[in-house]
Parts: structure tokens; C-alpha cells; sequence
């Protein structure tokens, strides 16, 4: 599903996702932000999808982190769970052959801005 940025995202690490916001949800829960914490991204589903503490702490709910080469133990792994949310394995696969690419390259991105971000400190 597409991630929104909010006008806080402005400059952050998660620029990599300001052309093609698709990232991977893999979670049926959402949260409040912590006191102090700014948003910084949502979807329509679930407001709550990134946000900063401070300068040095990010929380994402989405997966920045999802390789393709490792997506097909996820399916596996989460067989019951998909059926009773009713996903298709062979619908998700189709999806991460069309996104996993980029989204691999775009999540290594956000790592390494964040880091360095964090480094330059």
C-alpha cells in the first residue's frame, strides 16, 4: 500500500519514499504516537506509520527492511494468518515480483540516510 509523508517528513530519511510510497504492511495493529513523538507518515488504514523522537529514534510500523529472496519464508511462516485475513499467498507474491525491487532499494536508502544522519551528530 502507498505511504503518505507528512510535511514533518520533510527532509528525513524517509525521502526515499516521496516519489513511490509503496511499502509492505505486514501487521493488523496500530498505535498512538508516544508524548513528543512526530509524525511523519501514515496510510489511509493506519495513521500511524512512521514518526520520530527526537533526532536520534525513528519508529516505522511498515517493513523497510524486506528482501524478495526472503518474502517466501514470510508466506510460509504466516499461512494461517493470511487465510483469516483473507490474502492470497499467490496475489502477495505477484505483488512483491512487481514492488520488491525498488522497495529494497528504497528502504537500504532510508537505513543509510538515517544512519548517517545519526553518525553526523
Amino acid at each position: 500500500a502507498p505511504l503518505t509523508l507528512t510535511p514533518d517528513a520533510g527532509e528525513s530519511c524517509l525521502g526515499a519514499f516521496a516519489e513511490d510510497g509503496i511499502v509492505l504492511h505486514w501487521h493488523g495493529d496500530t498505535f498512538d504516537l508516544p508524548a513528543g513523538a512526530v509524525r511523519l507518515a501514515g496510510t489511509e488504514l493506519c495513521a500511524n506509520q512512521a514518526f520520530a523522537f527526537g533526532k536520534m529514534a525513528l519508529g516505522l510500523q511498515f517493513h523497510a527492511e524486506i528482501l524478495l529472496s526472503g518474502f517466501e519464508r514470510w508466506l510460509i511462516g504466516h499461512a494461517h494468518e493470511l487465510a483469516a485475513a483473507g490474502l492470497k499467498p499467490s496475489q502477495l507474491r505477484a505483488q512483491a515480483v512487481q514492488h520488491g525491487p525498488s522497495l529494497a532499494a528504497r528502504g537500504e536508502k532510508l537505513m543509510e540516510r538515517w544512519l548517517s544522519e545519526i553518525d553526523a551528530r
